[in-house]
């Protein structure tokens, strides 16, 4: 049955209901008839019928009371002919009206399935190099047009996922081609110069090294956004966590002389110590960079119902209204070239949500512009 079309498939069903309706109304009519011929009169009102016997009209009394049982039979072949012309007539008729309905039914099937398969030609002229194609909507309130519309909506997550990508592997290549571009100048001024100094060759080798470290840095963190998909978890102490990276970046702290203050409402979550360390350190890291100068930064855990929240508010210039879906893509920066020189490839925070994201939570960010940010971690206990 799944190897013929669904047009046919439909008429065969529908001819088959319609076949069996039309042979139970047949058997109903031929047998009510039957009942009706044994009551008539015949047309020339001078034989009435009784059951399997003509008689003539003056003498139906006769049967009427029973007092006459063995009248003789006469005309029984007109009647019997009668009978076979009806049932011939309303076979003829089931097998007109069944065909009939049928072939209606195959007409309409198709009309009723040509937006389907208008949807399928054009779903399959759709592929990875004509995303922005979407399927004509005919303000259609049926499941066809239902089906077209979702349609729609997974080409828009197919389109935008696709442009993730391409981005993605624009930046990689962006983000390895610098470093090793500078690299390979490098070398080249060296055999450029016929008697290269030992400083030439110091400068060099010190511009490599840095770029490699540079190098292995990218690597290390795209590393990171799709490895340890199974870790170990344990109760982790906040206060402790958060004093820790504090005294990491207190060098930092210090120099652009920047306040920080520390609100533990919520004592401890369950996760793995080193990879929420390292989320935690990139969002107050990033709170310290992009810091105003003397400005200050609020570390807040607080305890809810079933879920945890920590809070690092800063006073920085803030992200604009546009771009905050935007930061947690990979290698995306609000201020490339302040990022440029802070020495980030802009992976910091999709490390953050990646990792947030694997103990079951969520990162969100609300900034105002000119005045600072704010990120959310809440945790589902």
């Amino acid at each position: 049955m799944n190897r013929i079309s669904l047009r046919m498939r439909i008429t065969l069903l529908s001819g088959a209901i319609l076949l069996l309706c039309s042979l139970i109304l047949t058997l109903g009519a031929t047998y009510n008839a039957r009942l009706q011929f044994n009551e008539v009169t015949l047309t020339d009102g001078t034989f009435t019928v009784v059951p399997d016997k003509i008689i003539p009209s003056g003498q139906a009394e006769l049967y009427s009371n029973g007092t006459v049982t063995n009248f003789p039979e006469t005309n029984v072949p007109i009647l019997t002919e009668a009978r076979k012309q009806f049932d011939t007539t309303n076979i003829l008729i089931l097998a007109f009206v069944s065909v009939l309905g049928m072939c209606l039914v195959y007409v309409v099937a198709g009309r009723s399935l040509r937006p389907i398969h208008d949807l399928s030609q054009t779903i399959s002229q759709i592929s990875e190099d004509n995303l922005r194609q979407r399927i004509p909507d005919d303000n259609r309130n049926d499941e066809v047009g239902a089906l077209g519309r979702s349609f729609n909506i997974m080409l828009d997550r197919l389109e935008k996922s696709f442009l993730r990508q391409k981005q993605f592997s624009a930046n990689v290549a962006h983000e390895l081609k610098t470093p090793l571009a500078t690299i390979n100048a490098g070398i080249q001024v060296l055999h450029l110069d016929k008697n290269p100094s030992v400083s030439d060759y110091e400068e060099t080798l010190a511009t490599t090294e840095r770029n490699v470290n540079r190098l292995m840095a990218v690597v290390d963190d795209l590393m990171s956004l799709y490895e340890q998909e199974e870790f170990e978890t344990a109760s982790i102490d906040l206060k402790n966590l958060f004093e820790s990276i504090l005294s990491e970046l207190s060098p930092v702290l210090e120099e652009r002389h920047i306040e920080t203050e520390f609100r533990c409402g919520l004592k401890t979550v369950c996760g793995n110590q080193v990879l929420l360390y390292r989320a935690c350190f990139n969002l107050v890291e990033n709170a310290v960079k992009y810091n105003q100068e003397g400005g200050k930064i609020l570390i807040e855990t607080k305890a809810e119902e079933k879920a945890g929240q920590i809070m690092i508010a800063d006073t920085g210039n803030g992200i604009p209204a546009d771009e905050l879906e935007q930061i947690f893509e990979p290698f995306y920066r609000v201020n490339k070239s302040r990022s440029r020189k802070a020495g980030g490839a802009g992976l910091g925070l999709s490390i953050v949500k990646t990792v947030i994201e694997k103990h079951g939570g969520k990162i969100s960010v609300d900034s105002t512009l000119g005045q600072g940010s704010v990120f959310t971690i809440s945790f589902v206990s």
